[in-house]
This record gives structure tokens, sequence and C-alpha cells, in this order.
């Protein structure tokens, strides 16, 4: 009995030391690897999202972490960021470039100089936009937009705004060849000066597409529409020394068959005189020995009367001044009230009209001797504001007042137009136009002063006038 108990205390033994050696199997792999030590967990991060990137902001607590790895896509993806030096506590940027547009989980894991520690991965998960986005966004609508040319100024009353818009930006191009660029804010009305502003008018619309984005996304260029406030302002004449003169071309004469239609707008304070607006011929029949004094002219008389003049030739008189033919507005004009006129002389018809703010006040028709499509041509330059003799004689009968908007057109003028004509600018474009000046355009210094013609083709030149 007794060697029973002793052999089952001999086996039990031998299990015993078999059971420690293979626990202590067990433990040797973890002690051969030594401790693991874990760098601190980035728990303060941000990112940002951008067109097609990302900003990641974070703080750095470990004084071993040297480098940063930022994964996406299943770790498919992965950036490595540099931790500068002495940099605990501080805020670091990275920024992460390429990025597909979609919803996308970053992974940042630290890591010690010899990769053997590192943190625990820290996830952070952000939108990333790009052309889908950039597809999807709609330039903001106009309600109006008026130009106010004289000063420069623009009015734009918006409609409604669009989620995620956060600006509108304006592009010109300047009178000096420039382009010109300016940002507004987010506004259910913009009043903004276009500095020197020529043409080309166009805008589009930027958003952001969450607070915290990095990038402003904006929409194509697009004509911004506006019509022109048209204000009536032009140039004044003191009515003793001052008027404008555009040389002698055949733009401004009449010949066989054509129609010329004079339009303007006018003011005076002056309505017991007669007074020279515009006229081209000269008075003295041996100024212009071929032509003698035929032409053609527009006066305020007294009392209170536009009146307008055509001087032709008669085949039958071999007096180069041949006859006239007069017509006065049967209606009186106002007193220092702009009052538009409109002059047409036609050639074929041999009829002259004058109307008054598109009112007809007046027609004229040449006598039967006057041959069927007669010239009415000249040297004389036009002179506005007073009336020569001759090319080198003192100018008389000179306006006071102020004129604007002088348009020479090479058609007869209908009543629509002339409603057009009433209320908006021309441009170089504009059908029939021979030449166009807005008198408040007044170039150059001292003396030397001239107002350029819409057309770029027929420069008048001011005389009694300094700035």
């Amino acid at each position: 009995m007794k060697s029973t108990i002793n052999y089952i205390l001999w086996v039990l033994s031998l299990l015993s030391f078999s059971s420690c050696d293979r626990m202590n199997d067990l433990h040797d792999e973890y002690l051969q690897r030594g401790e693991t030590t874990y760098l601190a967990r980035i728990d303060d991060a941000k990112i940002f999202p951008g067109n097609k990137r990302a900003e990641l902001i974070f703080v750095n607590k470990d004084a071993k972490a040297k480098t940063l790895t930022v994964y996406w896509r299943s770790r498919t993806d992965s950036v490595v960021y540099t931790i500068p030096e002495n940099s605990v506590g501080q805020e670091l940027k990275v920024q992460l470039t390429d990025l597909p547009e979609d919803y996308l989980t970053f992974e940042l894991v630290t890591t010690t100089v010899d990769g053997k520690s590192k943190s625990l991965t820290s996830e952070l998960s952000a939108r990333i936009y790009g052309d889908n986005y950039q597809a999807s966004l709609n330039t903001r609508l106009i309600d109006k937009a008026i130009y106010l040319e004289s000063a420069n100024e623009l009015d734009v009353t918006w409609k409604g705004v669009f989620e995620g818009a956060v600006n509108i930006e304006i592009e010109y191009d300047g009178t000096d060849g420039n382009t010109r660029m300016l940002e507004l804010p987010i506004e259910e009305r913009s009043i903004l000066y276009l500095n020197m502003f020529d043409d080309n008018l166009k805008y589009r619309t930027g958003y952001v597409p969450e607070e915290n984005a990095i990038d402003t996304f904006y929409t194509d260029y697009v004509d911004l529409p506006f019509s022109e406030l048209y204000v009536i302002e032009g140039l004044t004449f003191n009515g003793t020394n001052q008027y404008m003169t555009i040389a002698n071309h055949p733009d401004f004469n009449i010949s066989s068959g054509e129609v010329l239609s004079i339009s303007l707008w006018m003011k005076t304070p002056i309505g017991n005189a007669t007074q020279r607006l515009l006229m081209k011929r000269y008075t003295s029949i041996t100024a212009d020995p071929d032509n003698g004094n035929t032409g053609y002219g527009i006066a305020p008389l007294s009392p209170r009367r536009t009146y307008a003049d055509w001087y032709y030739r008669q085949a039958t008189n071999p007096n180069p001044g041949g006859g006239s033919n007069v017509l006065s507005a049967n209606d009186y004009y106002p007193l220092d009230t702009w009052m538009h006129l409109t002059a047409i002389f036609n050639s074929a018809t041999k009829q002259m009209k004058l109307y008054q703010n598109g009112n007809l006040v007046g027609t004229s028709t040449l006598p039967a001797a006057v041959p069927a499509n007669p010239n009415i041509v000249n040297i004389s330059d036009v002179v506005v504001g007073a009336w020569k003799e001759a090319s080198t004689a003192a100018p008389y009968g000179f306006f006071k007042g102020e004129v604007a908007h002088l348009r020479f057109w090479k058609k007869e003028l209908n009543l629509e137009e002339m409603q057009l004509d009433m209320a908006n600018p021309v441009t170089a474009e504009t059908p029939g136009l021979v030449a166009a000046y807005d008198l408040r355009k007044v170039i150059g210094t001292g003396t030397n002063l001239t107002i350029s013609d819409i057309k770029g083709n027929h420069t008048a030149v001011l005389h009694g006038y300094s700035k």
C-alpha cells in the first residue's frame, strides 16, 4: 500500500514539472519581445475639406512621436508627415492632396523615430469635394441691374441666394485696356463703382460647401445684363465765345438720294433771339465757289420756336447760292428745360421734318423747280453752337445753354427709333449711325480739348473752352 502511494506521488510530481515548463514557454515569447510602449494617441485633431484636398490640423502630445502617418481608403493611400522637433502642444498642419471626391475616413498613427513604438489609431471622417460638386452650382440670378454712366455706378438687385453662396465676383474691361475685378458680399442689393468701365461686364458666384471648407468654388463667368439709366447731361455753351467743330466729311453731306437725320438734346434759357445750334454751310457764297452756301442748319429762334433750314442749288439759277427752304416749328419750346430734337433732311423725297420730343412739329418740301434727289454738299465744317461765313471768319450767333447726345444718322428715323434714341445710349454698331458724341466726355487739358466720336471716325474740337 505504501509503495502504491509513493508511486502516485511520483507521477503527480512529474506532471507538475511538465505543466510549469509549458507555462514558461508561453511567457518566454513576450519576455523576449520586451514591453510594448504606446505613444500618446492623437485625440485633438480636425480636418478641413476642400477641392480634392484637405487640411489636417492636430496637436502632438508626445515628445517621442516623430512621424504621423495618415491613411485613407482602407489604408490603400497614405501620407507621412515629419513632426517638427520641440512641437509638443503646438497645433500642426498637414496638407492632404490628390484626394478623391468622396466621403473619406482618415486614420492617424504616430510613430517613434525607430518605428518600434506607435500610437493607437485615431479616426476622422470628412466629405471631399470636386468636379461633381462644382457642376451642381448655379449662378445667382439678377432681378435688375441699372448702370448710371455719369457716375460709373452699377446698382444690382439680386434674386434669392442658393445654399452655400458666399460672394459675387464682377469682372469688366477698363478704358485703360486692363481687366478689372471686384468682389461683393452676398446681399440683396449691391451698389458698386465701376472705375474706368468700358465693356464686357461679367460675373460669377462663389460657394463654400461647408463652414470649415478651405476652398471657394466658382460658377463660370456669365454676362451681367444691365440697362443704362439714361442721363441727359451734356456740354454747356456760354453764348459768347464757346462752340464746337467737326471737320468736313462726306458723312455729313446729303448726297443725291440720301437721308440725313440729326438728333440731340438741348436746353436754353433764351427764347427771344436767334441762336445757331448746328450748322453745316458757310453763309458767304464766295467761301465755297463750287457750292456757295448750300447746306443745312438747326436753330432756336424768337419767339421760342425751333427752326431748320436747307439751302440748295437751283438748276435754273446760275447763282451757286441757289435757294433755301426754311421750316419753323409750330410748337413753342420750354425755357431752360431739356428737349429732344430730330431734324430729317431727305434728298429722295425733297422733304425736311422737325420733331420735338418725338412729336412732329413741322414738315416742308423743296420747291418743284428743285431737281429730284438734290445734292446738299459743301466744304464747310459742322459747327455746333455758332455759325461762320467762311472757314477763317469769326463765329457768330453763339448758343447759350446745354447740348447732349448729338448723333448723325444716314437714314430717316421713324417714331419708334426716335423714342429709343431719346431713352437709350448707342454703340458703334447701332444701325445707320454715322457719328455720335457724348458731350460730357471732354478729353484733353488746357485749351486743347476734344470729344470723341463713338465710332472713332470724326473727332470734335472745342473752341473757347479750357480745363
